[in-house]
């Protein structure tokens, strides 16, 4: 969901500062980003198979050294270690990287739209309301 996130982040990025249109974004960028986004998420969640690092609860397996029990009988060692640490860090270092980027687009879109807004201004005469604009609307009929 947060890979979705930048997705959306970038197609705004695209439309709004770049001028892309909405069927170039579907064309060149769409069917790429949504194969590499399964990629990813289907990889992290078949991985820790392969090492039996799932437990029983369906999440990953802790740290070796997290059995609490007194007697060493009932602590079941499954997994990896390093392999958990390692989709850990994986999954921690997407979403930073995907929140990274969805705010600098985010500002990006907001600067480009303000600059865009203060060289607008220009434009608007003095003394100009909405009702006078509507005014003037109908008297051209």
């Amino acid at each position: 969901e947060v890979l979705y996130q930048m997705a959306i982040s970038m197609n705004i990025l695209l439309l709004i500062v770049f001028g892309w249109k909405q069927e170039t974004f579907a064309k060149k960028v769409e069917k790429p980003m949504h194969f590499i986004i399964i990629t990813l998420t289907i990889s992290f969640a078949v991985v820790p198979l392969f090492f039996q690092n799932y437990n029983p609860d369906c999440g990953i397996c802790g740290a070796f050294a997290e059995c609490r029990s007194k007697d060493k009988e009932e602590c079941v060692v499954r997994g990896n270690e390093t392999v958990g640490t390692v989709m850990l860090l994986f999954a921690g270092a997407t979403t930073i990287i995907a929140l990274i980027f969805s705010t600098i687009a985010m500002a990006w879109v907001y600067l480009h739209v303000r600059r865009q807004e203060t060289r607008n201004l220009r434009y608007k005469f003095r003394g100009v309301k909405g009702e006078n604009h509507e005014e003037s609307k109908r008297i051209r009929k």
